[in-house]
């Protein structure tokens, strides 16, 4: 508490990673043949839990109480914020993060003692490693450091992160990235015994269980983007984004590898390798966004703490440990003698695995573009999301075709004639979508090859799906997962091919037609929160209905944040999202009020009043994916009663031009026309002040882009199809070890002994 010495937050944090690193130590030891420590390692571990749940009920609390005594409160929260947002600031920040992230990998890793085998202790052994490091950062920074003096109120939450998918996205995101220290124990503790039995048996279902939660953390993510950010996609290729897709790439590789691995006894190192590497670029990830040396390549990425040499030091340990234990010990794993038969099953799922570890390793490396470049060149540069989509493109139909022809052959070897027979079916139909697809629109090589995969794996994993689920659904897991693959593929290609969109000016009462609809602006409806609505009458495509987008100004932020109006039809979206609203006196874009414009150092007059442009700040850089601004230095007025504003205009690649006004002392404000940074030149425009000669003032206009996302409700229900598929593998996973006998007991072990 504020004024004694004891600081409980803290206290408790130092307390628990204690006894984490006395739980490691019991469960090694147990891991060696000491079932004497079983139990106290049990207590132990609970007592871990508890002080974790303990420090999250704590700041929970804290937040919930608006106790500005704390930094982190006062950094991330609110008086005025509803109390959904202010438990969500919880994880708004860094340090609540990794608190998050520490208590998912404990209660995560409990499921370790339910695993009849003997490699189960030493991987809980391992897996704490997680909430050990994690402790050992919040030691460093804490969310319960206070301040010197107590805030009266916080700063408030991130207008853009006040939104509902706040308080589920995170928890469940970083509850995928725990679940991947289970694959990681499991691999080591697998080294450490060499039982390649056991790892066949107990890592699926943690695998499986990996790919629901971090699939269905980023899909959480697509939809938040979609609905809620304005700029009409879900997938932007930012950094944060590919830092979840890549562990899951991987992981989705491992699941496809010890299927291979179950059949033949082929891929035992790959696929220990695969369940070390996909925790490991967790850490990766992690590293580059939570460091700050993405800083200006992401929307996403947090502001450096100091914490880049802890985060580098948790990725070095975990990376030295787990490929050097693999470089040293996964020797007996190989099996040379073991061949996959060219028209196999086996086959198949090998290429499958290669691929998605492909494009994982292409994807990070475009991630990781600013770094490598700032390493090999001295000066830090991004790749365009162009490079993302011609890398997995190609990729993406290898899969298509893979996911199709996989299922129908046989495990071993098959016949190519036969497969060819069986596949004939499909391929006509994937041919038939490929022709429907031309006819309307679509023409790009790359889209209508992508479409002829989906299509004929589509129809391939349905036929074997209706055939597999006369023995139960469980036993189709895999093949409605390709199912739900395929669909997805074809909402993307539908949504990004067959959309139309058009950016229009909607005077106040006017009516515009644009893409087959009517609208008309009606007016702002102000809301409490400050968060105004725009009322947009809107007719076609028989339906007539009243868009409210959200524009408003945000101090916070120091710009204008939008929200979309989603309309949807059975067959497609209708998007509406704002620009700009210009209000009377404002003049337009394209500089048609009668403010002077000047270079550098020149003077002139704007609505009577006299004005000097000074020069121009900038803030960011130009082509950034968060945003750059630029600002005037304007002196208004003269002698001893002049005053210097500084409005100004940002640009974030996504949403267009936003504009930032500056108030003047004495009422009215001053915005920017016209704006070359390149020729040194900007246009004044200043409104509220009468000034002799002023023009009429401009009507209200609303400039909005209306677009349409044909299909793409495929993408949301083809991604839950897959996750579905995923959900019942581990129920039959389950099923089939609850069949089977325990193992036998642990037996010691040296874990430094060479192969």
């Amino acid at each position: 508490m504020h004024g004694t010495p004891l600081n409980f937050g803290i206290a408790l944090t130092w307390t628990t990673l204690v006894v984490a690193l006395a739980t490691s130590a019991c469960a090694l030891l147990w891991g060696q043949g000491k079932p004497a420590l079983e139990r106290p390692t049990r207590i132990l571990y609970g007592l871990q839990v508890g002080g974790l749940v303990t420090l999250a009920l704590w700041l929970a609390r804290l937040f919930m109480t608006h106790d500005f005594r704390y930094a982190y409160v006062a950094n991330y929260s609110s008086k005025a914020m509803e109390a959904r947002y202010v438990f969500a600031s919880f994880w708004g920040g860094q340090e609540g993060t990794f608190l998050l992230w520490a208590l998912w990998s404990t209660l995560l890793a409990a499921l370790l003692f339910r695993v009849r085998s003997r490699i189960a202790p030493t991987a809980i052994f391992f897996a704490n490693w997680a909430p050990i490091f994690l402790l050992l950062i919040l030691t460093v920074s804490s969310p319960f450091r206070l301040l010197a003096k107590a805030a009266l109120d916080g700063n408030g939450l991130n207008p853009l992160l006040q939104d509902p998918w706040m308080t589920i996205h995170p928890p469940t995101l970083f509850l995928g990235y725990s679940s991947l220290i289970l694959p990681f124990a499991l691999a080591l503790s697998t080294l450490v015994h060499r039982d390649e039995a056991a790892w066949i048996k107990s890592t699926p279902p943690f695998v499986l269980l990996s790919t629901v939660i971090l699939g269905t953390g980023f899909t959480m993510g697509g939809l938040w983007a979609y609905k809620v950010l304005g700029w009409g996609g879900f997938w932007g290729w930012d950094p944060v984004e590919n830092a979840s897709l890549v562990p899951w790439l991987f992981n989705v590789a491992l699941l496809h590898g010890l299927l291979v691995q179950r059949a033949t006894g082929a891929l035992g190192r790959t696929t220990l390798f695969l369940g070390i590497t996909s925790y490991l670029f967790v850490l990766y990830g992690s590293f580059l966004t939570r460091s700050g040396v993405l800083a200006d390549f992401s929307v996403h990425s947090f502001v450096d703490l100091g914490l880049s040499g802890y985060l580098l030091a948790f990725l070095g340990a975990f990376g030295i440990v787990g490929y050097g234990m693999w470089a040293l010990r996964s020797s007996a794993f190989a099996r040379p003698n073991v061949q996959l038969a060219a028209w196999s099953r086996e086959f198949a799922l090998w290429l499958g695995m290669l691929v998605f570890c492909l494009m994982a390793v292409l994807t990070m490396a475009g991630t990781s573009a600013p770094l490598l470049s700032k390493l090999f060149t001295g000066t830090a540069g991004n790749v365009q999301t162009a490079y993302y989509n011609a890398v997995n493109g190609p990729l993406g139909l290898l899969i298509c075709l893979l996911v199709a022809i996989g299922p129908m052959v046989r495990w071993r070897q098959d016949a190519p004639g036969k497969l060819l027979r069986q596949a004939a079916p499909s391929l006509v139909f994937g041919a038939a979508a490929m022709l429907t697809a031309y006819l309307f629109g679509m023409h790009k090589p790359i889209t209508l090859a992508l479409i002829f995969g989906a299509g004929f794996a589509l129809l391939s994993n349905l036929t074997i799906t209706l055939k597999a689920a006369q023995r139960g659904l469980p036993y189709a897991a895999g093949y409605v997962s390709h199912l739900g693959l395929a669909v997805m593929i074809v909402g993307v290609l539908s949504y990004s091919t067959f959309g139309k969109d058009k950016q229009v000016a909607l005077p106040k009462g006017q009516t515009v037609e644009a893409i087959g609809f009517k609208l008309r602006y009606d007016g702002v409806l102000p809301q409490p929160n400050g968060k105004d609505k725009l009322s947009i009458a809107v007719t076609g495509e028989g339906r007539s209905y009243e868009a409210r987008p959200v524009l408003y100004f945000s101090e916070f932020n120091q710009g204008v944040m939008r929200n979309p109006h989603v309309e949807r039809y059975w067959s497609h979206d209708v998007y509406i999202s704002p620009i700009e609203l210009r209000r009377p006196g404002e003049g337009g874009p394209g500089g048609d009020s009668d403010g002077p414009t000047l270079a550098k150092g020149e003077s002139g007059t704007a609505s009577g009043m006299p004005v000097t442009f000074e020069d121009f700040e900038r803030e960011g850089t130009m082509g950034d994916p968060n945003g750059f601004t630029v600002r005037a230095r304007v002196r208004v007025g003269s002698g001893a009663s002049a005053v210097v504003v500084k409005p100004g205009i940002r640009i974030l690649p996504k949403y267009g031009v936003t504009k930032l006004p500056a108030d003047l002392p004495g009422g009215g404000s001053i915005t920017l026309g016209t704006v070359n940074p390149n020729a040194g030149t900007a246009q004044i425009l200043i409104t509220g002040v009468a000034g002799a000669g002023a023009a009429a003032p401009a009507p209200e206009v609303l400039a909005v882009e209306i677009s349409t996302k044909p299909l793409i409700g495929l993408v949301w229900v083809g991604m839950g199809i897959l996750l579905f598929g995923a959900a019942l593998g581990i129920r039959r996973r389950l099923v089939l070890q609850a069949r089977a006998q325990p193992a036998a007991a642990p037996v010691p072990v040296r874990v430094a002994a060479a192969p």
